[in-house]
C-alpha cells in the first residue's frame, strides 16, 4: 500500500520552533501520525547532551537523531518525530524516467528483500552498505524511503573523466627543485603510490620498472594516466617534462571506473593515491564522500589527493564530484608560473561552506597535473618522516604540514580560490626535519595545551590544526561530526582565533572567529612578540571515545633572504625552453632590491633591474639573447649582497631525426656559437648513460635505443634535450626530393636533396627506357646534401629516371621514379592524346611565349579556344563529346603546331 506524504507542517506542542527551525518543518510528522518512532528532529546541543546518535546534520543548530532503542519514545518538548523525507538528497526532483540512485543501509540483505518485494530487480551491490538501483521519483518518495532498511537515498555522478594532460612542467613553482638540492637523498625510494585512472603505459621510458601488477588495474592504457604517473615519479629519460617528483617511487594502477575507494588490501602498501579525474559539479555529501572519509578515518596513514576540477569559469562551488567534498582528503587547484590561479581551476566552497580546494600547485593545463605534483610531494614527505621517526606519516599530519607550509595567495588568509595557498615542498620537508609539529588526542570537553617558544625578531607565526573526522551520514547538510576548536594565547594573555570565511559571500576575505564547519583550522600572527605561546585544542564535541589531531607550526625571522630558483643543479630556463621567473623567500619589509647577474663566477656583474619589490618574491627575466653559460644571481638589499648558487643557462638543442634507413638512424641538432662539444647519452636499462662526446652536431647509430644530447661549456653540462623518438625502420630513407626538368633547349636537369649523407659510397643516376635501366652518370665525391645531374642526350617525349644511393655496405637505396618531357624540335608537348571526358589535357611549352590553343571536332567546328600563358597549361574537357579532335596551337610569332587527340 502506497503512503502519500504531504508537505504540511502541523504546529505541535512537543517542540518549540524558532525561525531557524522553520525551514525544516517539512520533515515533522503530523500529531495523528506519531507512533513508535525511529527518527527524531532535535537540536545538536540536545543530541550531544543526551548522547543521541546523530544520523544527519541539517545545519549548525538542528539534526536528525536515531532512537536506537525502539521500546522507548524520545518524544519530548525537545524532540519531534519526523517522516522519511529527510532521507532524500538535497538535489532530489520529480521525474518519470528511471534514474540511478544510491541506497544506503545497515542491513543489506534485508534491503535487497525489501526492494525485490517492490518489484525492483535491477540491483547492483556496491559494498556491504550501498546498492545501486534505477527508479522514478514517485517510487522513491512513496515506497523506498519508507523502508526501515533504508538509511538514505542519494543521486551522484559515477562516471569519471580525466582533467588534463602533461604538456608543461616546472618544479620551481612548488620549490621541488629546492627540496631536491636541500634533501638530495629524498627520491621516493621504498614508497608506493596508487594512480586511480586508466592504466599508465608501463613501457614508457620514463616509467620503466615502476609498475606493480595489480588485480584492480584497468586494461585500458591512456595518455592521461601515463602523464599522471610521470609527474609523480617519472625517470626523466625523455626530457625535463618526463621527470617526476619522487623518481624512485613504485606505482600501482587502480581502475577509476570503480569510483569508490579501493579495498586497503588491494593497494599493496600504497599509502598515497592520486585521483586526477572528476565527474560533474556536485554540491552534496554523497555516498562517495562518505566512503572516502570512512576509509581515511579507519586508515589514518592513507592519503587521497583529488583534482579540484577544470570548471572554474562557472564560478564558485564548481568542484567536480561529490567525493571531493570529503573532509579528510586533499583537493588541489592549479596556478601558473606567476602563482596566479588558472581561470578554469574549480573553486569552493564545499557544499556546506568548508574550504575547498585546500591547496594549489603549478599547472597551466589542468588540475590533474597539479594534483599529481601534490601526490609526489606527499610521497617525499612520507619517506622523510619514516626515515627520521621510524613510523608512518599520518594523513592528518601530512595535511597539516602541507597547509601550514603553503604560500598564502589571493586574499589574506584562506579563500575559496587558492585555499590555504601554494604548496611548498622544501618548507614541508623542513617542517618535518625541524620537528615543528605536534600529534595528540583528546576526549569531548577536554582542552589540550601545547607551548611553543618564539625567538627574538620572529614574524609571521602560522599554526594549523587538522584532524581526520568521522564520516558524516550521507546527505548531511553539515558534514563535520567531531568539533575541535583552536586558539592561541600569547604571553600577555592575548587570544588569537582561526581564520573563517563566509560561504554566502565567497569572494569576501577571511576574518577571525570560531570555526564550526571545517576540520582544518589555521591561526596566523603577523608580528608576534618573542616568548611563549600556548596552543589550545578544545574538544567542543567528540562523538566517539577520543579524537586524534595534528598541528604544524612555523615562523620567519626578520630581514632574511634566500634564493628558491635557481639553486644548485638548476637550469635557466627551467626546461630549456619556456622562461620561468626567478624565485626567492624574503622577510624584508618596505625595502627594494637590485637584481644582477654574473657569467664569470662573480668577477663582474650586470644589473638586470633595480627597485624590485622583494615581497613579490619573483621576477621574470627575458634575456636579450640565448647564452650557454654558468651564472650566478645577486640581490642587493640595503648594501648587503645575497648571491645565488651557481646554475647553468642552456637551452634545448631541438634534436631532429634526419635518417631512419637500412638499420641506421641519424640525428642532428642546433649548434650554438658558444658550444663546441656535445655529450651523447643512450638509454640503458631504465636510465640514460653517457655514450661518447662529439664536436659535430650530427650523430648516427645502428641500434633502436633512445638517445639525447647535452651541450658542454665551461667544463660543465647544460640541460638534456628532448630524447629521440623511435621511428619505423626505413620511414625516412635519405631522399627529401628528386625531380627532373628541361634545362636549356636540349638537356634535362635532375635535382635532388637528401636528408643525410651518412654511410653513402656513391650515387648513380639511372635512366629507364622501356623498363630497361641503365646508369648514365655517377657521383663519387659526395659532400653536399643537394646535388644535380645533367642528361645531355634526352629522347623526345617522356624521359624516366631514378637515383640510386649505394651505401658502404653495398646496399642500394632508390628514389621514386620521376620524369620530364623533352619536346625535341616540337614547340609544344600535348598529352595525353587519348583521354576521357573527366581528364585534363596538359600542354607544356618549349619556350615562354604567348600562344592560343584551338580544338576542332571532325566536322571542323571550333569547340575550345584557350590562351596558353605559362610553361605548363591544363585544358578542361569536361563538356566535350566523345570523338576525334584536331588541335592547332598558334604562337604570337606565327609558329603553328597541330595534332590529334581522342576523347572517349
Amino acid at each position: 500500500m502506497k503512503t502519500r506524504i504531504t508537505f504540511f507542517f502541523f504546529m505541535i506542542t512537543t517542540i518549540g520552533f524558532s525561525q531557524n527551525a522553520d525551514k525544516w518543518k517539512q520533515y515533522i510528522k503530523k500529531e495523528n501520525e506519531i507512533k513508535s518512532q525511529r527518527y527524531y528532529f532535535t537540536t545538536l546541543e540536545n543530541a550531544h547532551y543526551n548522547k543521541y546518535k546523530v544520523v544527519k546534520k541539517l545545519d549548525t543548530t538542528f539534526c536528525i537523531v536515531e532512537n536506537e532503542n525502539l521500546r522507548s519514545n524520545l518524544t519530548s518538548r525537545k524532540n519531534s518525530p519526523v517522516n522519511n523525507l529527510w532521507k532524500l538528497p538535497s538535489n532530489f526532483s520529480n521525474h518519470t524516467e528511471g534514474k540511478t540512485y544510491i541506497i544506503a543501509t545497515d542491513a543489506i540483505k534485508t534491503l535487497i528483500v525489501d526492494l525485490q518485494s517492490l518489484n525492483i530487480s535491477d540491483i547492483k551491490i556496491v559494498n556491504d552498505y550501498l546498492i545501486l538501483i534505477k527508479s522514478d521519483s514517485e517510487k522513491i518518495i512513496n515506497s523506498i524511503i519508507n523502508l526501515n532498511s533504508v538509511s538514505s537515498v542519494s543521486q551522484e555522478a559515477l562516471q569519471p573523466k580525466s582533467e588534463s594532460k602533461i604538456i608543461d612542467q616546472n618544479f620551481s613553482i612548488n620549490s621541488i627543485n629546492k627540496a631536491s638540492a636541500n634533501f638530495p637523498l629524498l627520491n621516493g625510494e621504498n614508497q608506493v603510490v596508487a594512480i586511480k585512472d586508466d592504466l599508465f603505459d608501463v613501457n614508457d621510458i620514463d616509467l620503466l620498472n615502476k609498475h606493480i601488477p595489480s588485480a584492480i588495474g584497468s586494461s585500458i592504457v591512456s595518455v592521461h594516466a601515463t602523464a599522471m604517473a610521470t609527474i609523480v615519479s617519472g625517470l626523466g629519460n625523455t626530457s625535463t617534462l618526463g621527470k617526476g617528483v619522487a623518481q624512485k617511487t613504485k606505482l600501482l594502477s587502480s581502475d577509476f571506473l570503480n569510483i569508490y575507494p579501493d579495498e586497503i588490501a588491494t593497494l599493496q602498501d600504497a599509502t598515497t593515491q592520486n585521483h586526477s579525474y572528476g565527474t560533474v559539479i556536485e554540491n552534496l555529501y554523497g555516498s562517495l564522500a562518505n566512503a572516502y572519509d570512512a576509509q581515511l578515518f579507519l586508515n589514518p596513514d592513507i592519503t587521497h589527493c583529488f583534482s579540484a576540477g577544470n570548471t572554474g569559469l562557472q564560478g564558485y562551488k564548481s568542484i567536480t564530484g561529490n567525493f571531493k567534498q570529503s573532509k579528510n582528503s586533499i583537493v588541489v587547484g592549479c596556478i601558473n608560473q606567476n602563482e596566479v590561479i588558472m581561470p578554469f581551476s574549480s573553486k569552493g566552497p564545499a557544499y556546506d561552506g568548508r574550504i575547498k580546494p585546500e591547496l594549489v600547485a603549478f599547472s597551466t593545463q589542468g588540475t590533474s597535473n597539479s594534483t599529481a605534483i601534490a601526490t609526489g610531494i606527499i610521497t617525499l614527505m612520507k619517506q622523510h618522516y619514516k626515515t627520521l621517526n621510524n613510523s608512518s606519516l599520518s594523513n592528518a599530519l601530512a595535511k597539516a604540514i602541507l597547509i601550514n607550509s603553503a604560500k598564502d595567495l589571493g586574499n589574506k588568509g584562506p579563500d575559496f580560490t587558492y585555499g590555504y595557498g601554494n604548496i611548498n615542498a622544501d618548507k614541508s620537508l623542513k617542517t618535518i626535519s625541524e620537528n615543528k609539529f605536534i600529534s595528540d588526542n583528546l576526549i569531548s570537553g577536554q582542552t589540550s595545551s601545547h607551548i611553543i617558544t618564539l625567538p627574538l625578531k620572529a614574524k609571521k607565526l602560522k599554526i594549523t590544526l587538522v584532524w581526520n573526522d568521522l564520516p558524516a551520514a550521507i546527505n548531511s547538510n553539515i558534514s563535520l561530526v567531531n568539533d575541535l576548536d583552536l586558539e592561541v594565547i600569547s604571553a600577555d594573555n592575548t587570544t588569537f582565533l582561526p581564520w573563517i570565511l563566509n560561504p554566502d559571500v565567497p569572494e569576501n576575505p577571511a576574518i577571525k572567529g570560531k570555526d564550526k564547519i571545517n576540520n582544518v583550522e589555521q591561526i596566523t600572527i603577523e608580528n608576534p612578540a618573542s616568548g611563549s605561546y600556548t596552543i589550545n585544542v578544545m574538544g567542543s564535541y567528540i562523538s566517539n571515545a577520543s579524537q586524534d589531531y595534528s598541528i604544524a607550526y612555523d615562523y620567519e625571522l626578520e630581514n632574511q633572504f634566500e634564493w628558491n630558483y635557481p639553486v644548485t643543479n638548476d637550469n635557466f630556463p627551467y626546461d630549456g625552453k619556456a622562461i620561468s621567473p626567478f624565485k626567492w623567500n624574503s622577510s624584508f619589509s618596505g625595502i627594494a632590491g637590485q637584481l644582477s647577474i654574473s657569467y664569470n663566477n662573480g668577477q663582474t656583474w650586470e644589473i638586470i633591474a633595480s627597485g624590485i619589490n622583494l615581497e613579490n618574491e619573483q621576477f621574470t627575466y627575458v634575456p636579450a639573447e640565448k647564452k650557454f653559460s654558468k651564472a650566478k644571481l645577486k640581490m642587493t638589499i640595503d648594501n648587503v649582497d645575497y648571491i645565488s648558487d651557481s646554475f647553468t643557462i642552456s637551452y634545448d638543442l631541438n634534436i631532429s631525426t634526419s635518417l631512419v634507413c637500412d638499420g641506421s638512424t641519424e640525428i642532428n641538432w642546433d649548434k650554438p656559437s658558444d658550444v663546441t662539444t656535445f655529450n651523447i647519452y643512450q638509454l640503458t636499462g631504465d636510465h640514460l648513460e653517457f655514450k661518447e662526446q662529439t664536436t659535430n652536431n650530427i650523430y648516427a647509430y645502428a641500434d633502436e635505443k633512445f638517445y639525447t644530447v647535452v651541450p658542454v661549456f665551461d667544463n660543465i653540462e647544460g640541460i638534456k634535450s628532448e630524447s629521440t623518438l623511435q621511428y619505423i625502420q626505413n620511414s625516412n630513407c635519405y631522399f627529401e626530393l628528386a625531380f627532373a626538368e628541361i634545362f636549356e633547349e636540349n638537356k634535362i636537369k635532375i635535382d635532388a636533396r637528401l636528408f643525410s649523407l651518412y654511410n653513402i659510397k656513391k650515387i648513380d643516376l639511372v635512366k629507364i627506357n622501356n623498363n630497361v635501366e641503365s646508369v648514365i652518370n655517377t657521383m663519387n665525391d659526395i659532400n653536399s646534401k643537394t646535388f644535380s645531374f645533367l642528361d645531355t642526350t634526352p629522347a623526345k617525349g617522356s624521359n624516366k629516371y631514378k637515383i640510386n644511393i649505394i651505401l658502404e655496405n653495398n646496399n642500394t637505396i632508390s628514389s621514386l621514379i620521376f620524369d620530364a618531357n623533352y619536346l625535341g624540335n616540337d614547340l609544344f608537348f600535348v598529352h595525353p592524346t587519348l583521354l576521357n571526358k573527366n581528364e585534363e589535357l596538359s600542354i607544356e611549352v618549349k619556350k615562354e611565349e604567348s600562344a592560343i590553343f584551338y580544338l576542332y571536332n571532325i566536322a571542323g567546328q571550333n569547340t575550345i579556344t584557350s590562351p596558353l600563358l605559362s610553361k605548363t597549361n591544363n585544358i578542361n574537357l569536361k563538356n566535350t563529346a566523345s570523338g576525334i579532335y584536331i588541335y592547332k596551337i598558334i604562337t604570337n610569332s606565327g609558329e603553328i603546331q597541330t595534332g590529334k587527340i581522342a576523347v572517349f
